[in-house]
């Protein structure tokens, strides 16, 4: 069987899907399915178990190691696509040039002092914002320069728990970061003098694992989600929380003992199944409506909510996306025009499901390209899988 891609992407027309599998990036047409770019990363890793057999030439049997690719986000402008990896902890900047029968060229390959574990993208499009485990944030322009020795970069911010996620914001074209870490917290930074802290949104319990804004829409809106059983939406600008959607009751049936239990060691008879949120989109239609999608780590299932265009931003739900096999988790999707592509945990391991315009406005299964065909890795079981979930990882256990 194939490897699942990791991570998808698509652009803001629809037409490319860019994924992510093990050390390689790809880019398919998804109006016909060919791949059209591809980039393998050959960096050599610094992994201990690499280094230990260069050095005596003795093969130490551990699974083996690849150098992984992490993150994808493409510029406003979509002639960037800008990655991170494991194997060197560098950012990753692409050039896209559909007109070449490789589209992707790298540009510049900058190493940051620890890994890189989210990133977004300025106003100009010319500087990718990347926010690193251990709590700092670095700038990297979007050029083809020579990349900055890393112990001349310098954080323009910082917190003092491992960040999770970033995300610009604008208001009255000023530009602001927001971030959220480990610790429940959201900041909101001025940019790009981020030591300057406009405020924080207190409304979590848990870890905050997503921050999105729907700029199709409306910049001033941010949602958020993480370890808690809910989600918010805020006027981030105004720090005023406006809706809160509670999930459980959508998700619970879901939840298993196998992967949605703490671990044994933190585990008492009256444990709750924990809900770690993997990705927050969401798609404007014509209908002068806003979809709200979410993803719940090693579930088999999206859930769909509309949300009132008004101040209260009320949350409606509208459909569960079901997997048919129903115990094959959705490791991630991307929204590609009106059809959300999702990689599975599965054998046939892309599906695609389209809004209709027709009937209640539905999500349902389309036939769409086998673009899984062009994985170049094959695997004998799913234990042979790179490690797909992480996201529970962030929440904070105690002995006590």
């Amino acid at each position: 069987m194939k490897h699942p891609f990791q991570i998808l992407t698509a652009n803001k027309k629809g037409t490319h899907i860019f994924a992510i599998v093990k050390n390689y990036l790809q880019v398919f047409d998804i109006s016909n399915g060919s791949k059209v770019g591809e980039w393998q990363d050959t960096t050599e890793t610094n992994h201990p178990k690499v280094q230990i057999e260069k050095r005596t030439g003795r093969q130490i049997s551990t699974q083996q190691i690849h150098n992984h690719l992490r993150y994808l986000i493409l510029t406003p402008d979509e002639t960037h696509i800008i990655a991170s990896t494991d194997s060197d902890k560098s950012v990753l900047i692409f050039h896209i040039d559909f007109n070449q029968s490789n589209c992707l060229t790298l540009s510049k390959r900058q190493p940051i002092p620890k890994r890189p574990c989210s990133i977004t993208i300025d106003q100009s499009g010319n500087v990718a914002i990347v926010a690193d485990k251990f709590g700092d944030v670095y700038t990297v322009s979007i050029d083809s320069n020579e990349p900055i020795p890393e112990k001349d970069l310098q954080p323009i911010l910082g917190h003092v728990s491992m960040l999770t996620d970033i995300t610009m914001a604008i208001h009255n074209n000023k530009e602001f970061l927001i971030t959220s870490d480990r610790d429940e917290h959201i900041r909101i930074s001025n940019y790009p003098k981020s030591y300057v802290i406009k405020q924080f949104l207190f409304g979590h319990d848990e870890f905050v694992s997503q921050l999105h804004i729907p700029v199709s829409y409306d910049r001033n809106i941010l949602i958020s989600g993480g370890g808690d059983d809910f989600i918010n939406i805020w006027k981030w600008y105004e720090g005023e929380l406006i809706e809160t959607i509670e999930l459980r009751q959508y998700i619970e049936q879901y939840l298993t003992k196998d992967h949605h239990l703490p671990p044994i060691r933190f585990r008492t008879e009256t444990s709750p199944k924990e809900i770690s949120i993997a990705k927050i989109r969401t798609l404007k239609i014509e209908t002068n409506q806003l979809l709200l999608i979410v993803l719940v780590e090693n579930t088999p299932l999206l859930l769909v909510f509309s949300l009132d265009l008004d101040d209260s931003f009320k949350a409606n739900f509208l459909q569960k996306i079901i997997i048919d096999d129903g115990d094959e988790s959705i490791i991630d999707f991307a929204i590609a025009g009106k059809t959300i592509v999702t990689s599975l945990e599965s054998e046939n391991s892309i599906k695609y499901f389209t809004l209709q315009e027709e009937g209640d406005g539905r999500f349902c299964e389309t036939k769409g390209p086998n673009i899984e065909q062009f994985i170049p890795f094959d695997v004998e079981q799913k234990s042979d899988f790179q490690q797909l979930y992480t996201i529970f990882q962030l929440r904070k256990r105690s002995d006590s």
